[in-house]
């Protein structure tokens, strides 16, 4: 076992959870939205799309984040309202945000239009007020962003990091073009960053660096996107609250920013300002990030032959291994963790299609169109009925079908 004290911050109690990413395919945009995945986890919620195109979500509703007109969680899958037919969506904090066939973008929850204005939560979705199609969506803390079918991206919300990428930290209710003439192919949102991929594969971040999560070389923050540094080319992204990572154009895995808990996967705990190779020599499809109430955090990616390897904080056993090899501990040591320092298999789940990691519990998409979930379960986030954590997949009651 290798135990690892992790030093305690102020940002420890600050950060909740940060948003997961609906993509479109890399050097290609579609001229109308395509759900790239079809699973959003959020802090302590879960939605995901029916192969109907029907929005279904469960777990915590403190903001109203389930769209089913209450407040009040769930323990099964319930139907988000408003009749739209959706083809993507997206979770962040306590928010989801979702498209619609002809590329409107909906909001509920701790809604980013209402950014700048006294706390007032919508349980049902509203409009984002874009005034155009998106291709792509993006959930952060308090903040959205969309891409449209000729890859420029667009940010609404607070901006107090400078995570909209538009020059300035004020806060904007309706969608504004990220600065710099960039077209993208994918954008994904953190906490307070934001990063995208060119069209040729080259990533550039935004908003707060505290940790690195820019990946340009330093701890300084930007008001518009910069090139992350080194040579490498990916072609995919997955934020994770104040880290990030991506998967290169050889299906190599790499990440950089805070790494309290091993979510860097590179066997190690320090911050690193620049892209690291994940260890392990593993071929990756996909990428995700564990959007955590703490400085800790994990990652999860699908492997080119469709299994789950994860690493970073195993608390609820949301690696899904419990034999983690390694120990965090946090601030004084007081409290230990299991964690792995480095990719692990995650165990009763194969042929994965699609995969999220929440706070503390993790879903994946299997090809037989079922869904599985994991780990915490005291908000009723697994969605079998029980509100009991389980440490291994459970199957999200409800015979629903999923792309």
């Amino acid at each position: 076992m290798v135990r690892r004290t992790l030093v305690g911050v102020a940002l420890a109690a600050a950060i909740v959870a940060c948003g997961n990413d609906v993509t479109s395919p890399v050097l290609s945009l579609p001229t109308r939205p395509i759900a790239a995945t079809a699973l959003a986890l959020g802090t302590q919620f879960t939605c995901a799309l029916t192969d109907d195109a029907k929005l279904y979500c469960w777990g915590s509703d403190l903001t109203g984040q389930l769209g089913d007109s209450s407040f009040s969680q769930k323990l099964i899958p319930t139907a988000t309202l408003g009749g739209h037919s959706y083809v993507a969506i997206a979770a962040g904090v306590q928010t989801t945000c979702a498209l619609d066939q002809a590329g409107a973008a909906w909001c509920w929850g701790d809604d980013p239009a209402q950014a700048g204005i006294p706390v007032s939560y919508r349980n049902v979705p509203a409009t984002a007020r874009a005034g155009r199609p998106f291709v792509a969506l993006t959930v952060g803390r308090k903040f959205a962003c969309g891409l449209d079918s000729d890859g420029s991206a667009y940010c609404w919300g607070e901006n107090g990091k400078g995570q909209l990428g538009v020059g300035d930290t004020l806060p904007h209710a309706s969608p504004i073009r990220v600065t710099g003439g960039q077209r993208f192919s994918q954008i994904t949102a953190g906490f307070w960053h934001v990063c995208g991929l060119n069209m040729s594969g080259t990533p550039y971040c935004w908003g707060d660096n505290t940790y690195g999560e820019l990946g340009s070389g330093d701890t300084i923050g930007a008001l518009k996107p910069r090139q992350v540094s080194g040579t490498t080319t990916f072609r995919s992204l997955g934020a994770g609250a104040i880290h990030q990572c991506g998967i290169s154009q050889t299906g190599a895995a790499f990440c950089w920013g805070a790494n309290f808990s091993g979510q860097l996967g590179n066997g190690a705990i320090e911050r690193q300002l620049g892209p690291t190779a994940v260890l392990g020599g593993l071929t990756f499809k996909t990428i995700r990030a564990y959007r955590a109430n703490s400085i800790f955090g994990a990652t999860c990616g699908v492997t080119e032959t469709s299994d789950l390897y994860c690493w970073g904080w195993n608390s609820k056993n949301q690696l899904g291994n419990d034999a983690a090899p390694d120990s965090c501990t946090t601030g004084s040591g007081a409290v230990v963790y299991s964690c792995s320092l480095r990719p692990i298999k995650a165990n009763g789940v194969a042929n994965v299609t699609a995969m999220d990691v929440g706070v503390e519990h993790t879903c994946a998409l299997t090809s037989s169109k079922q869904l599985l979930c994991w780990g915490d379960n005291a908000h009723g986030e697994l969605g079998d009925a029980t509100g009991v954590p389980r440490t291994i997949p459970v199957t999200v009651t409800g015979s629903l079908r999923f792309p």
